[in-house]
């Protein structure tokens, strides 16, 4: 990862300013777009491709950092309220944690979201569960994750990898507040909640997910960490990034879910798309690309 330098917070809000609140309807859905803020990498995190290749295609050099969009979701589903993933709170860097700062300001009272649909259990996904001293931030909110995901970081013991001991601590922790209260469930393959269903693209980890929105003739799909890289992996399905878990699985789920939004017309929610993340993807040459769909 990149380091952090000082004025970082400031930026990120900067990069969204106006940004609090874009919206589009998915049949009678109304999903709207909310930044945590931007994460700090570079374009050494890419793999299985020549990094001068990666600095051809972003426009940055790897002494520069690379930011990453990270975008979560609110679905109002009639009366009620759910979210896609909750940020990182601010416990990762100075340029994320604004994702609940921004509900308030988008007039979305955290105490509203009655579901939470993670796409998988990794910080910048998880850690705006709670706030620094442990708190739940949306205390009436069931947390719903993919069996394979939960089974794999929770309720174990540490393996002696740094890669997996640091999340499963966090998990634990981030989770822990919700388990106790019953207000956390498993799911498996097509379960959810309102049309709001699970599918699991495992490989960045074990219980990765896409959650598939679906009303009426409209269906969207909230894929978490299928792209990292817009500007490479779109083009480059193959090429994985060091935060993968498994990176040729990585891969594989990678081109299938690409292929299933162009085959099946879906627009996309991405997670680290340019903000606000509304896309379709194309074929593009050998890979695909995305347009805006608004």
């Amino acid at each position: 990862m990149g380091g952090t330098r000082p004025g970082e917070r400031q930026m990120a809000e900067n990069e969204i300013a106006g940004n609090a609140k874009i919206s589009k309807m998915i049949g009678d859905i109304e999903v709207t777009a909310f930044s945590d803020g931007i994460l700090p990498s570079n374009v050494t995190c890419a793999r299985g491709i020549d990094i001068g290749d990666v600095e051809k295609m972003t426009g940055l050099s790897r002494d520069e950092t690379l930011w990453m969009p990270v975008n979560e979701y609110v679905l109002k589903m009639g009366e009620t309220y759910a979210l896609i993933d909750t940020g990182s709170a601010e416990r990762m860097y100075p340029s994320l944690g604004l994702l609940v700062e921004n509900l308030r300001k988008g007039g979305i009272d955290p105490a509203k979201i009655e579901y939470i649909f993670l796409t998988h259990l990794h910080p910048d996904h998880m850690h705006g569960l709670i706030d620094a001293d442990g708190k739940m931030n949306f205390p009436n909110a069931e947390v719903l994750v993919h069996e394979k995901e939960a089974n794999f970081w929770l309720d174990r013991d540490l393996t002696g990898n740094p890669k997996l001991d640091g999340n499963i601590t966090h998990a634990e922790r981030n989770t822990r507040p919700y388990r106790n209260k019953d207000q956390f469930r498993t799911v498996k393959d097509g379960e959810g909640f309102g049309g709001v269903n699970i599918l699991c693209c495992p490989g960045h980890t074990p219980g990765h997910s896409a959650w598939i929105v679906s009303s009426g003739k409209d269906t969207a799909m909230m894929w978490g960490d299928i792209v990292h890289l817009q500007k490479v992996q779109m083009a480059r399905p193959d090429v994985t990034v060091m935060y993968d878990l498994d990176g040729e699985l990585a891969a594989r789920s990678r081109a299938r879910i690409l292929d299933m939004c162009v085959s099946d017309g879906l627009s996309t929610l991405g997670a680290h798309l340019d903000f606000p993340g509304f896309f379709r993807v194309v074929r593009s040459g050998t890979g695909y690309d995305i347009e805006l769909d608004n």
